[in-house]
């Protein structure tokens, strides 16, 4: 049986099963550290009570392409262990984002993307993520930023 749940900072050593933590060590604090302050909200996908899967909603990124208070959230670091990919677990947890988020009161959700990662540009287009907001590059490649309207 599977379950999504909010990740307690607290518990944030857990979702090492599901990334690696100590290879992306300065990631992880600033994760952490931003859960701490409320501006991450991180939930989990787990089965049988092990985390598989996460995903984040961000609410201040200090860039209006992704983050405007009280209207628009960027979906942050959605990540499924690799034995459970293509099993539909990411299409979830980008549904049950979108639904906390327009229970939120928000209306956009924004998303970054690597545009050479297929899967994930597909799935983030199929699950609504339809407006291109920027297309750029940086130090790790070409991007997009994507936009969904919450319904």
């Amino acid at each position: 049986m599977h379950t999504i749940e909010r990740l307690d900072a607290r518990d944030f050593e857990k979702c090492a099963g599901i990334w690696n933590l100590k290879k992306h060590a300065e990631l992880a604090k600033r994760f952490c550290g931003e859960l701490v302050s409320g501006n991450r909200l991180t939930y989990i996908y787990k089965i049988d009570g092990e985390f598989i899967a996460e995903i984040s909603l961000v609410l201040d990124m200090n860039d209006s392409d992704y983050t405007v208070k009280g209207r628009r959230a960027c979906v942050s670091h959605l990540v499924v262990k690799n034995e459970y990919r293509r099993r539909g677990i990411g299409r979830s947890l980008i549904d049950y984002v979108s639904q906390t988020a327009s229970n939120m009161g928000l209306c956009e959700l924004s998303v970054g993307v690597d545009i050479e990662n297929y899967p994930a540009v597909k799935l983030y287009f199929e699950t609504g993520f339809t407006h291109i907001l920027f297309i750029g590059e940086d130090a790790d490649g070409k991007y997009l930023k994507l936009l969904k309207v919450l319904n």
